[in-house]
């Protein structure tokens, strides 16, 4: 996004394109959601760092490997579900 020197943007904006400009405001909502992704963003380091084992590469997929759990949606499938 370009940005024209001495722009203000209402706080809470939510700010895009060429020149840059005002889509919408904010929500409460796309800011919890966003707050809660960052929070897990940051967390990824720490996890790796901890879980972290040598192990040799698998040759073929288990019968039996489990699904990984889906523990974060996108701010769409939150919006859907209300």
């Amino acid at each position: 996004t370009f940005v024209k020197a001495a722009s203000v943007f209402p706080k809470r904006s939510l700010i895009v394109g060429n020149p840059a400009k005002v889509i919408k405001e904010v929500s409460d909502e796309m800011l919890n959601w966003k707050t809660a992704g960052t929070k897990l963003y940051q967390q990824l380091p720490a996890d790796c760092f901890e879980s972290l084992e040598k192990v040799e590469p698998l040759r073929e997929l288990p019968r039996n490997r489990p699904r990984q759990e889906d523990f974060y949606k996108t701010l769409m499938e939150i919006k859907n579900k209300q």
